[in-house]
Order: C-alpha cells, then structure tokens, then sequence
C-alpha cells in the first residue's frame, strides 16, 4: 500500500513557511542612545556604591541598635551598660574624637542634643525631687550607682525614659557640617 500524496493537511501542501527573524538586539543602534545608556548604567552603578559606602558607614548603629534591643531592663548589668554605650556610639560616629571623652554630666547631654534634633536628654526644667530621674542624671551616675532598686517606680521611668532617648539618638543623630570639618582638619 503506498499513498500518492503526502501524508497529513492537504490544504498545507502549498504553504511557504516565512523565514524567522534575527534576534533583536538589546543595544541601542544609534549613538545618542548608546550614549544615553552608558550614563543610565554608571548612574546606577554611582547610586548603588554610595548606597554600599552608606550601609558600610552604618554598621556602628545597627550593632549598638541590636544591643540596645537585646539589653534586659531587669538586668543591673545591663543597664549600668547604658551610658557606655551611648558614649562608644559617639566615639564611634565621631571617629574617635577627643572631645567627647573629656565630656560629662549637663555638657556630654547638650552634646547629645546638639547632634540629634529630636533627642532631649538635658534637663528642661529643675529637679522636682530627689527621687526624679532624669535622662542627664541618669547618664551621669547610672554606671556608677552602689545599688539599683529596679522596683523603684520613678527610676524605672526614668529608665525607660533614658532608654527611648537613646535609641532616637543612636536612630537620628548627624554630624554637623562643622564637625566634619574640624574632622577633615584633624587628619595629618
């Protein structure tokens, strides 16, 4: 048994099949478009390496952050930590500058608030009473009280007072202008 037509549609049998295109190409063909994609792709490349360089200039936050998350407020230990900390992030943002270790009670909190706007650990108003804990009296004798009741009502404010003062500082502060450059002035 042999067929005389070929096997399958015979409306097809005198279809042409067109010839498939070549690839299209993703470069641009003319100049003042290449050209444009060259300046797009190194402005991508520039914004992505300062973004790198920003991550790389912020390790010090996220490492006093995560601490500062981790610190137990039931712990003394860990809170006697807590004006260390604020004073090894400064050191740490400012370079290591001299300035803030020779810094100490009402001075260091205008410091403090000097480089972050929306920090307050300077005292306001004066003392109500002894028993009152402020953030600037905190900071100034936290590391150095003999006992810690830590079921004393005002000082557990005052704590946690000083606590969210810290982590907006650590969050928001900047380095002014100045700073930065008496900073460059510094360097040999």
């Amino acid at each position: 048994m042999s067929f005389e037509k070929p096997w399958g549609n015979y409306l097809l049998e005198a279809i042409v099949e067109t010839k498939v295109p070549d690839t299209i190409s993703f470069w641009p063909q003319t100049m003042a478009w290449q050209l444009i994609f060259i300046v797009l792709i190194m402005f991508m490349l520039k914004k992505c390496y300062q973004a790198w360089q920003n991550y790389q200039a912020n390790a010090y936050r996220r490492e006093a952050l995560s601490w500062l998350a981790q610190c137990s407020l039931s712990n003394e230990e860990d809170i006697r930590q807590l004006p260390a900390l604020l004073r090894k992030t400064a050191l740490l943002a400012m370079n290591g500058r001299q300035e803030i270790t020779q810094l100490t009670g009402s001075s260091w909190a205008a410091w403090l608030d000097a480089h972050c706007s929306r920090s307050h650990f300077s005292e306001k108003q004066p003392q109500q009473s002894a028993a009152h804990f402020s953030c600037e009296k905190l900071l100034a004798q936290l590391a150095y009280m003999p006992a810690i009741d830590l079921n004393d009502t005002h000082f557990n404010k005052g704590l946690m007072q000083l606590c969210q003062q810290i982590e907006l500082w650590i969050t928001h502060h900047q380095l002014t202008v100045a700073a930065g450059l008496e900073q460059l002035g510094d360097k040999p």
